[in-house]
């Protein structure tokens, strides 16, 4: 049973996570400052220590709900389509999109302090990759079931990892490396068990 405790220690885990991301997309991970996310949600520094340990674990904790939120809209490309390799060029399509648009992925790599947000990316990014690898696989095994398992979990990967090199990196428009993953990766999407 969900006590009143427990909805209220979510509450505020969400709220300072609201308040954390306006103050990255505000001033990057330099302006990250545990008072200031306190501050804004009325509650004391050393609460939001309590919460999250300390600013990295407030940033990775900022990123794996963005992530989850991200993932929603990718999920969401892969089941417009029935066929496997269409399906994937929506959602490398969409993720490369949604990056470009996103606020915080834009602090996290533009701001004051981006070299250390833009590692969730890339050195220090396996919060990330794991969490968009394990939803994204199982997305893609319930939707495409005749797609061999292991052939599966390559695209996954393969494909997560272009795209976080593209979303670090921008190099061609979206819907062009969409079909140039689409092109490389359709023969283990074509493969029926």
């Amino acid at each position: 049973m969900d006590t009143f405790a427990d909805r209220t220690k979510r509450r505020l885990h969400d709220e300072l996570l609201d308040a954390a991301y306006d103050v990255l997309v505000a001033g990057g991970y330099e302006g990250l400052k545990m008072a200031d996310v306190g501050r804004r949600v009325g509650v004391s520094r050393q609460t939001v220590y309590n919460e999250f340990k300390d600013r990295w674990g407030l940033l990775q904790a900022v990123a794996a709900r963005e992530t989850e939120r991200f993932l929603v809209e990718v999920n969401a490309a892969l089941s417009e389509h029935s066929d496997p390799i269409d399906g994937l060029r929506a959602a490398v399509e969409r993720a490369l999109t949604l990056a470009a648009d996103n606020p915080l992925v834009k602090a996290a790599l533009g701001q004051p302090g981006s070299d250390q947000a833009s590692q969730l990316l890339t050195t220090r990014g396996q919060q990330v990759l794991e969490l968009s690898h394990q939803r994204l696989d199982a997305h893609v095994r319930e939707h495409w079931p005749d797609v061999p398992a292991q052939d599966a979990t390559t695209c996954v990967d393969v494909a997560l990892r272009v795209v976080l090199s593209h979303i670090v990196n921008p190099g061609a428009a979206p819907a062009v490396v969409a079909s140039q993953v689409a092109q490389v990766l359709g023969p283990f999407l074509s493969r029926r068990q």
